[in-house]
């Protein structure tokens, strides 16, 4: 009898037990229903523009699904939506932090997921925190010294944080990790042509001669007291205006040639790698025209460069098809 009892005792027991997990289960289960429809909810606001109203949906849904690693995808692609340029700004840096928040929690829960750190380093783009990205970048450096991408990287970072002398260093560094790839030559021939066209090559350098005229002695600007020097039958020839004025950041004189020259190098690598490469033949007419700005105090030398900065632009056309 008192077998019984204690046998009826222990099976009302575990059926009590039973009914609580189930209750559970089904308000767990309900929890989820609710959470994944906040969820869509959240992502009809994100298609509508309203990512305001997005993010309050995810954090609603935050509390009912707080494991599904697409809440944080979809929580941190909308907050980037509300950093604007730069991120500077009070509402863009708290955009940033919940992004950065997201993509935390996203790379906890899903730790292969590549897309959490993408994203990280995205975000820190998008709001110039150059600081951090340089001690992520080198961090990754120091352990794995030969990856290209985080090599480059570095390259990308410095020349966005406008730190271009760091910023060739890195490039140069990646060309050297793949010496017999083209594109990685090109690249850094490319680069410094982007450094030297804004530090002193603009349009007003392009349309500068150095060479001396020879003087119109009937037209207004005729110099009044011009001698004429050597043959008589020579023309007289007169000194051209100053160049334009280089603004204080403007690469000039040694340095400019230094740098074209290593441009030059690089991209003619390039070439010798991929006999047929047009773009790196553009480039090299580029470089050459920018190594002329140079060289307005040597004219003959100035016309070298720029001859050769024609000659590798007819190159460049004959590889497109271009020739005549």
């Amino acid at each position: 009898m008192s077998s019984r009892s204690t046998t009826s005792s222990s099976i009302a027991s575990i059926g009590s037990i039973g009914s609580v997990g189930l209750l559970v289960l089904l308000v767990l289960g309900c929890s989820e229903v609710r959470g994944r429809k906040k969820i869509q909810e959240a992502n009809e606001l994100y298609k509508r523009g309203r990512y305001q109203e997005a993010v309050t949906a995810f954090e609603a849904a935050e509390t009912l699904v707080p494991n599904l690693p697409t809440l944080w995808l979809n929580k941190g692609y909308t907050c980037r939506q509300l950093i604007a340029p730069g991120g500077r700004d009070p509402q863009s840096r708290r955009a940033a932090d919940c992004a950065l928040a997201a993509f935390r929690r996203l790379a906890e829960l899903s730790p292969g997921d590549p897309r959490a750190e993408q994203l990280t380093v995205q975000t820190w783009f998008d709001t110039d925190n150059f600081a951090t990205l340089e001690k992520t970048f080198l961090e990754r450096n120091r352990r794995v010294p030969d990856d290209y991408d985080v090599v480059h990287g570095l390259q990308e970072v410095y020349y966005k944080w406008g730190k271009w002398p760091q910023a060739l260093e890195w490039s140069t560094r990646a060309a050297k990790l793949r010496p017999n790839d083209a594109e990685a030559q090109y690249g850094v021939g490319t680069f410094i042509w982007q450094v030297l066209a804004s530090h002193g090559g603009g349009p007003d350098m392009a349309a500068y001669d150095p060479r001396p005229k020879p003087a119109c002695e009937d037209g207004p600007s005729a110099p009044r007291a011009a001698k004429r020097r050597g043959r008589p039958d020579e023309p007289e020839m007169v000194p051209p205006p100053p160049p334009p004025a280089a603004a204080p950041d403007d690469l000039t004189g040694k340095t400019r040639l230094e740098l074209a020259d290593k441009a030059i190098a690089h991209l003619e690598k390039a070439v010798a790698l991929r006999p047929h490469y047009g773009d790196a033949m553009t480039y090299l007419a580029l470089v050459w025209r920018q190594r002329s700005f140079g060289l307005f105090a040597e004219p003959a030398a100035w016309q070298q460069a720029v001859d050769r900065a024609n000659d590798w632009q007819k190159r460049a056309s004959a590889e497109r098809g271009g020739k005549s």
